[in-house]
């Protein structure tokens, strides 16, 4: 999946200067994730066909009658299995995909990849980063001297590029000898526009001189009830990087999938209490939004007092370990921050999509209806999720009639924005990676002069932004000058 690709970044005052030296994360670009079910109870069983032109959602074998579930993209599926390469139909190959419980088997997988959830990105991006032989980290090239270290799809690591002449790897170039590179290592560096950031945000909102705050995306083991296998490097890294920044920002945002847990076992606060250790490297408040899998797993689930699914053990997990801490009882809320002269004021509306009932509705209405300069929803799935949980149409409706700057979502385990959509998504912050690019969070602050919300992203493993994922748009989530 591609991101939106916008002009090169302005340099004004270095962002990362504190994080020289810096350290070296474990990347580990695995197979997919399970995040549909086929049943809202993955116990009981299920009469969905195994047939893999159906892409019928599952969360374990038992939702596919006879098939097994298995990882594809960023969502788990029922397919059939393929022992001797000859059992697919028409439309469907056999291929070697992943359980949701990490074996390997051969499976007849659909052409279509049971996807995707997100629209193809616009046409006419500008060229990627080649230099003549040189071929940067995201771009795949035959070099091969990772070694033991984790590979580029350059064959190269720690952000050193292929030269395709010789095959061998080598320091990035500089942007004086390649026009349009910004900074080497396949990313530039992240700027702050305006200067320092003062005032406070706690768990109950605050005033600050202008906004600075971090996105984190989705942050669980490859396979269901591994606790053993939480990334807790990687999440743990994020969050250190995050407090080294100069200056720090004021808050964070998280858009859910804390865990990977069969919904009535007992693996959910053990997972979520890792989550929260490695939150604990950074010092200001986290402010998450429900995925998926706070509920059953099931991308189409809906948890809570009440609904289809009702409380799990994970729902519990997570309203415990992640809620409780911000005086939150519903896993729908909004924080409110302000300018501390009073020219400009901020909402953030946390939706859950996966909790949603006819009070969230009420609830979500009246907090569009009130004005303010800006206003952020956090929700886990994007707009795009097909089959989605019940709460993305319903507050895509709601949003539909009222004014918002952006919508940050996660769900896929990347992170992507396309040009003249108000929804960007940010998922890469631990969970098996789906796409070429690194773990890493989103960095969002709002610019001096024209007030306009500048986006990038910070990769855990270069320490360097994307110029690929570097965009701005105005308080009414139109674009602007990046």
């Amino acid at each position: 999946m591609q991101s939106h690709r916008s002009a090169t970044m302005t340099h004004a005052a270095t962002l990362l200067a504190s994080l020289a030296g810096g350290f070296a994360l474990a990347f580990v670009a695995c197979g997919g994730s399970s995040h549909n079910v086929a049943t809202p109870d993955a116990d009981a069983g299920g009469d969905a066909a195994a047939d893999a032109g159906q892409c019928l959602p599952c969360v374990t074998d038992k939702d596919c009658s006879g098939g097994l579930c298995a990882q594809i993209g960023g969502d788990a599926f029922c397919v059939s299995a393929c022992p001797s390469g000859n059992e697919c139909g028409a439309g469907a190959s056999c291929n070697q995909v992943v359980t949701v419980f990490g074996a390997q088997v051969s499976a007849c997988i659909p052409a279509s990849n049971c996807g995707p959830e997100e629209p193809a990105p616009d046409a006419g991006l500008p060229p990627s980063d080649i230099c003549g032989s040189l071929y940067g980290p995201k771009e795949p090239a035959k070099c091969n001297s990772c070694g033991g270290m984790t590979c580029q799809p350059n064959g190269c690591y720690g952000g050193w590029w292929c030269n395709t002449a010789t095959n061998k790897c080598q320091s990035p170039p500089t942007p004086p000898s390649c026009p349009g590179l910004d900074g080497g290592s396949g990313g530039g560096v992240a700027t702050i526009d305006g200067g320092p950031v003062t005032g406070t945000v706690t768990t109950a909102g605050g005033t600050v001189n202008r906004l600075f705050f971090s996105v984190v995306g989705d942050t669980r083991p490859a396979v269901v009830d591994d606790t053993a296998g939480y990334p807790t490097a990687v999440i743990k890294g994020i969050y250190t990087d995050i407090e080294s920044l100069v200056p720090s920002p004021s808050f964070v945002v998280s858009t859910g999938d804390y865990q990977f847990s069969t919904s009535y076992r007992t693996q959910a606060a053990a997972q979520l209490d890792l989550y929260v250790g490695a939150r604990a490297m950074y010092s200001g408040p986290l402010f998450p939004t429900m995925g998926n899998h706070e509920c059953t797993g099931a991308t189409i689930s809906n948890c809570g007092p009440g609904n289809t699914d009702g409380v799990t053990n994970n729902y519990t997990s997570y309203v415990t370990r992640l809620l409780t801490p911000i005086s939150q009882t519903k896993p729908y809320y909004e924080i409110d921050v302000g300018s501390d002269d009073s020219t400009w004021s901020a909402k953030f509306l946390f939706v859950a999509a996966n909790a949603w009932d006819a009070d969230q509705a009420t609830w979500l209405e009246s907090a569009m209806a009130k004005t303010t300069t800006y206003t952020f929803l956090i929700r886990h799935e994007s707009a795009h999720t097909n089959p989605g949980p019940p709460g993305v149409a319903a507050s895509e409706a709601i949003m539909a009639n009222h004014p918002y700057t952006l919508s940050i979502v996660g769900h896929t385990h990347s992170y992507s924005h396309y040009a003249g959509s108000r929804e960007i998504i940010i998922g890469n912050g631990g969970a098996p990676i789906t796409s070429s690019k690194n773990y890493g969070f989103g960095l969002l602050q709002q610019r001096t002069g024209d007030g306009a919300i500048v986006v990038d992203m910070l990769d855990a493993q270069t320490k360097l932004a994307d110029p690929t994922f570097h965009f701005a748009v105005n308080a009414d989530g139109t674009a602007a000058t990046p």
